[in-house]
């Protein structure tokens, strides 16, 4: 008989050694969604897809009665697992396929088995793909007191030609969403079958709507949609919620939990995940990080999403409320590579003092992006808008709108959309500690992604070239035929080869089909010009849709 000590551990594998899969017939271990996403994306199935090898399981869990599986990894290889053992440790040294293992929580009494409650709320389906819309309608959305929080970063202009996050699923991982099945703000997301599902990483058999509020915030920023009070960034994206955070402690058990939930949203088909909680500092000081520790190899959280960018998932997690010290540095997973770590800004675009700061340990940006956090509009789990503050609501503001992003360039790659939002920040050029790239300009990431051409002048305004190099100009005007979802300006004009550039002339710019009569003055009395490029500058023009430069008949 052994000593009782109930506790959970972490356990990891040597190998996946004659697990019975093969990356030969990934069919028989992905779901559909998956292999599809996998093959538009052109990613390579390897042994991380693999899943564990069930005998080692089943070893462990005989070799101990008390011993229960909590949840498993096959990226990283390993299982959480309950046990009353206090020797396991020790005897799990000898085992041989058992590489490493650690103390996730020392608990005060033993652990009662339940049965899951996971919850499936709506019957849509949850592989539901990312997709363009040939010519969304141009929308003005009446945000009411989110507008600040969504034009900071432009967001707005995402919305205005029609991207919402719809077709986009997101899993939202937090500490719990007390009521998100009955407030007013959430109920066109529930009327539409868009909360699709909900699941308790801490305790299975509790119910994550019955649970803590924190989630409630966050996923009001995201989804809220009421018309002139409250509208989300991603007002159609669909959500699976998953609680992975215990409010009563703060220990590594959290980590693995929140590994779990990860590779759950990615067996659901999730495109982009919010994550608005960090680890470094736990209950047992033995197990507290330092700055050093900040590479996105130490914890098993940050290990995780960094693999997320290779199997085609945007993970956005909040950079942390610790910059006020003595630690203010970001947390896990903010210090991942290959993920959106947010930080937050005022009304005022300028840092907050409670945002954490970068770089990471190994010298890298962060944050890698900005939204306001301070003074954000949010629902609460009693149908109240209200203030919050913290970089739990900068990170989920930015994933919809991120949401909204990639909605627009299905083709694009997880990496990909999250390097145009990089070069978006305000700072990209000059990227420091304290805002990273600084606040994100999303429609600016929208025109990167579209013209990789694309130039911006000191002012904002997006610069397009259109190569002209097959006309010669003889006095007659050129026809530009643009098709334009919103009313704006836009700037024109020519550069000769010579590099002489023309007088600008600028344009009203209607909303719908647009045809400019375009001539040039380049102060030459030559009745021939040799034009190079066309040079068209606006804040605002969607260029995907200048449909047509062409000689205009001489009068």
């Amino acid at each position: 008989m052994y000593a009782q000590s109930p506790a959970k551990y972490w356990i990891a594998f040597t190998d996946k050694n004659n697990n019975g899969y093969s990356v030969d017939q990934p069919e028989a271990f992905l779901s559909k969604r998956a292999l599809e996403k996998r093959k538009r994306f052109h990613i390579e199935i390897t042994t991380q897809d693999l899943p564990l090898t069930k005998s080692y399981v089943n070893e462990l869990l005989a070799m101990d009665t008390s011993m229960r599986l909590l949840s498993q990894s096959k990226w990283l290889n390993g299982i959480s697992v309950y046990s009353q053992d206090e020797n396991l440790i020790k005897k799990l040294e000898n085992i041989p396929f058992v590489r490493y293992a650690e103390k996730t929580i020392q608990l005060k009494q033993p652990e009662l088995a339940c049965d899951s409650i996971y919850r499936r709320v709506s019957s849509r389906s949850l592989a539901s793909a990312l997709s363009k819309p040939s010519m969304p309608e141009s929308l003005d959305l009446a945000y009411g007191k989110a507008e600040d929080q969504i034009k900071i970063n432009r967001g707005h202009w995402l919305h205005r030609i029609g991207y919402l996050g719809e077709s986009v699923q997101m899993g939202i991982f937090d500490g719990g969403f007390h009521n998100v099945d009955s407030i007013r703000h959430l109920e066109v997301l529930r009327n539409e079958n868009r909360l699709l599902c909900v699941r308790n990483f801490v305790k299975s058999c509790e119910d994550p709507l019955r649970h803590h509020s924190h989630g409630t915030y966050v996923l009001s920023c995201i989804a809220a949609d009421v018309p002139g009070e409250l509208v989300g960034t991603a007002p159609k994206v669909s959500v699976c919620l998953a609680l992975t955070e215990d409010g009563s402690s703060e220990h590594k058990i959290e980590e693995d939990n929140w590994v779990a939930a990860l590779e759950w949203a990615d067996s659901l088909g999730c495109d982009i995940i919010n994550s608005s909680l960090g680890y470094t500092q736990f209950d047992d000081s033995t197990q507290r990080r330092t700055a050093a520790d900040l590479t996105g190899q130490v914890s098993r959280a940050s290990q995780a999403a960094s693999i997320a960018a290779s199997k085609g998932i945007i993970v956005c997690n909040s950079a942390g409320n610790a910059g006020r010290g003595p630690w203010f540095f970001i947390g896990c997973p903010a210090d991942a590579k290959d993920i959106i770590a947010v930080g937050a800004v005022d009304r005022e675009r300028n840092k907050t003092t409670f945002s954490s700061m970068g770089p990471s340990a190994d010298g890298r940006v962060k944050p890698d992006a900005c939204a306001l956090g301070k003074g954000v509009y949010v629902a609460n789990p009693y149908a109240k808008t209200t203030l919050a503050d913290g970089t739990s609501f900068s990170s989920p503001l930015l994933a919809g709108m991120m949401a909204c992003l990639w909605q627009a360039f299905p083709e694009k790659s997880s990496f990909e959309v999250m390097e145009a939002v990089r070069k978006s920040g305000s700072i990209a050029h000059a990227p420091d500690s304290l805002l990273g790239y600084g606040i994100s300009d999303m429609w600016k990431a929208y025109n990167l992604l579209r013209k990789d051409e694309a130039s911006y002048d000191e002012k904002g305004n997006l610069i397009m070239t259109l190569s002209l190099s097959s006309f010669v100009y003889e006095k007659e005007p050129l026809r530009i035929s643009i098709q334009s979802r919103v009313k704006t300006k836009l700037t024109v004009q020519a550069i000769m080869r010579s590099n002489q550039a023309t007088t600008s002339k600028t344009y009203k710019i209607k909303k719908g089909k647009n045809v400019i009569l375009w001539r040039a003055f380049p102060g030459s009395q030559s009745d021939t010009y040799d034009f190079v490029d066309l040079r068209l500058q606006s804040a605002e023009v969607d260029y995907s849709y200048i449909i047509g430069v062409e000689k205009a008949d001489k009068d």
